[in-house]
């Protein structure tokens, strides 16, 4: 019962803060404000689209809807940039994962994974996250020994929020945190309490053809007191305009517990390397195709995964 006050309070916290933070990206200080003259046509524009001019300062960040679809697959790193304001963008996707060990054999298949992502402004996306799973495990001593099991998984509500733009060395960066609910989808997938994460997504673009996108955070499953420390590293490389390409490694520390259910110093290592490409067929459309292999013990020998996005806009303003 601890960790989940623990964890609506740190929610609790964090809507606060990031709010603070999102209206105040860092940047120099100035003592005055800069005043722009304009035609009356441009400023009833501007009054078109913000109602005060503390609007317009406070929207001064990227207008993502001008650009093409960034999504956060089919990389395990997140990208910092947010779904465009006033714009609906779902990301779906199959994958197929093989676990051998000298007990059985396990196949795990993500039949569905669902992520829903609503620009609510240039600052803030709301997201919504659950997926249609099952696992299939064959007892090695006893081939006729199957075990089946499908269900959807618990769901997860989360936010994104921008916290500031790229600027010299400094990395583009988004804070994303959120609950992972247990009061839908199958007992045998869904967290046993509440579960969150609190994830810093960075973005450095290091050529017009190069980004190195990373992510650092801390993640409660739900399923006992346990923290998970998580890390990805990604590397992307845009071919053309429309093909792109990733190489990444990720993975997270898993506390161990004792047999007081305290933390006894050590943890459970899962790291993997991934890797793959996505072609947009327009800037709202995209196809993707990945795969990974295990670098630790509990991580699965290897997997794969195919994925299909699209984004269209739910605001009048946008057509």
């Amino acid at each position: 019962m601890r960790i989940v006050n623990t964890i609506f309070l740190l929610l609790f916290f964090i809507s606060c803060t990031t709010g603070v933070l999102a209206q105040h990206p860092a940047a120099p200080v100035e003592t005055e404000d800069t005043i722009l003259v304009v035609s009356k046509e441009v400023a009833r524009k501007i009054l078109e689209e913000y109602s005060s001019a503390n609007g317009v300062k406070e929207d001064l960040v990227p207008d993502y809807s001008k650009q093409w679809m960034v999504t956060d697959r089919p990389h395990i790193a997140e990208t910092p940039i947010l779904t465009a304001k006033g714009y609906l963008q779902w990301e779906t996707g199959l994958q197929v994962s093989h676990t051998n060990t000298a007990l059985s054999h396990t196949k795990d298949i993500t039949y569905n994974t669902m992520l829903v992502r609503l620009g609510l402004s240039r600052r803030v996306e709301a997201r919504l996250e659950m997926s249609y799973l099952g696992t299939k495990t064959t007892k090695t001593a006893d081939d006729s020994l199957k075990i089946n099991t499908n269900g959807l998984s618990g769901l997860t509500v989360a936010s994104k929020v921008f916290l500031c733009d790229e600027k010299g060395l400094r990395p583009k960066a988004t804070l994303l945190y959120g609950a992972m609910l247990p009061f839908v989808g199958s007992e045998a997938y869904r967290p046993e309490n509440t579960g969150g994460y609190i994830k810093f997504l960075f973005l450095n673009e290091i050529t017009h053809h190069y980004e190195f996108e990373y992510n650092v955070g801390v993640v409660w499953d739900g399923d006992g007191k346990q923290a998970s420390y998580i890390y990805a590293l990604n590397n992307e490389f845009m071919i053309t305009k429309k093909f792109n390409a990733f190489a990444e490694i990720y993975g997270s520390f898993k506390e161990n517990n004792g047999m007081d259910d305290r933390f006894n110093g050590t943890f459970v290592n899962d790291h993997r390397a991934n890797a793959g490409f996505w072609y947009l067929f327009t800037k709202d459309l995209q196809l993707d195709l990945s795969g990974g292999v295990g670098l630790s013990a509990t991580s699965p020998d290897y997997y794969i995964g195919l994925g299909l996005s699209n984004r269209f806009s739910v605001s009048s303003k946008n057509k």
